[in-house]
């Protein structure tokens, strides 16, 4: 059994070596910044516009496997949430979330810098949620993320700078667009039914905002 095993893993990474000559694939990881707002529901009654709304302020660290053309990416971050209305903002408290993406790119080579345009999707996949009282937002995870979690779309530019003939330094700067989730789209329709008796209307806002990315790459 542990022979099989071995020569399985001897087999994999030769295979990747040799996928390696053809496209040249790299992996590493660092630190990222997510900032979301926008986040919500706004409200349209007898001309008057209302929103109701979060913020999300995320930090965290990011692991990626790049083949030249895709990079695939995983992260795990901590958000701070602000509600936000016409009044203004009130801390909502905080969210773990697990971060998956896959972009498309096309690199520049320029010697020792390498620059490539992004484009793709993501998922924000949250799996804890705590209100500003320190109470869980949802009681079981699988609600959590039914309820939380949001699709969206990345696009944007990154730079490789080359340390040494492995090693590299990227930066990524991204526009994070995010679809609004379970729990907004519930709102909305309950805030767009309660409009339509004063002659308005209520929709869900697309959330948005920078992502920005810091981290060290090895080449194979």
């Amino acid at each position: 059994m542990k022979k099989g095993i071995i020569i399985l893993l001897l087999l994999a990474f030769a295979a990747t070596s040799a996928f390696a000559q053809i496209i040249p694939m790299s992996v590493g990881g660092g630190g990222l910044f997510d900032w979301s707002f926008n986040n919500g529901v706004e409200t349209n009654i007898g001309g008057k516009k209302d929103f109701i709304g979060k913020r999300n302020m995320s930090f965290g660290g990011f692991a990626f496997f790049d083949a030249t053309y895709a990079e695939a990416e995983a992260g795990f971050s901590f958000g701070l949430l602000t509600a936000v209305d016409k009044k203004g903002t009130d801390k909502a408290g905080s969210m773990l979330q697990i971060n998956f993406s896959v972009l498309g790119k096309y690199p520049f080579d320029f010697g020792k810098v390498t620059v490539f345009p992004l484009l793709g999707a993501s998922y924000n996949m949250v799996f804890a949620e705590k209100d500003k009282n320190g109470d869980k937002g949802y009681e079981t995870f699988g609600e959590t993320m039914r309820n939380v979690s949001q699709f969206g779309l990345l696009g944007g530019a990154g730079v490789d700078y080359d340390l040494m003939r492995y090693l590299y330094l990227r930066v990524e700067l991204l526009y994070h667009l995010r679809f609004a989730n379970k729990e907004t789209r519930d709102l909305a329709d309950v805030l767009d039914t309660s409009a339509k008796f004063g002659g308005g209307s209520g929709y869900a806002t697309l959330g948005m905002g920078p992502k920005i990315k810091v981290g060290l790459g090895y080449r194979f």
